[in-house]
């Protein structure tokens, strides 16, 4: 395995992962934590970051071309303040993004965006899922 410091602030990890959600080619997306019936998964991130000053998120995408893990970390305290960092895993090489610093009102505004874009994702999958199975021969 190979590690690359990308010199680059996690929010770029943030913007290739908004871009990959929204890729037609996607086939396939894992996240942990994962919500059970009923969650949201930006309630379950939320309640981890609250209880425990710590939120871990790890997601798994899957398109023709390959997967790509990402690893998002954010902690919080009180004394400090917070941070953010995060990684990609692809193929054999792990790219390192550069810890940035984060208030809790960007964590609030960050997670409603990617529980919006996660929704919008699983709702296209469960749509692309419904299509092939009409289309195939009984």
């Amino acid at each position: 395995m190979r590690v690359v410091r990308t010199g680059l602030p996690v929010t770029e990890l943030l913007n290739e992962l908004r871009k990959d959600l929204q890729n037609e080619k996607l086939e396939y997306m894992q996240r942990i934590p994962a919500p059970r019936a009923g969650e949201r998964y930006r309630d379950v991130v939320a309640e981890l970051f609250t209880k425990y000053g710590a939120a871990a998120v790890y997601i798994l995408l899957k398109t023709p071309e390959g997967e790509k893990r990402y690893t998002v970390l954010a902690r919080y305290d009180w004394s400090f303040g917070g941070f953010a960092e995060g990684w990609i895993v692809e193929g054999d090489t792990v790219r390192v993004f550069e810890p940035i610093g984060v208030s809790l009102g960007q964590f609030s505004a960050t997670l409603e965006e990617f529980g919006d874009l996660f929704w919008k994702t699983e709702q296209m999958l469960a749509s692309r899922k419904v299509e092939q199975a009409g289309r195939e021969p009984y």
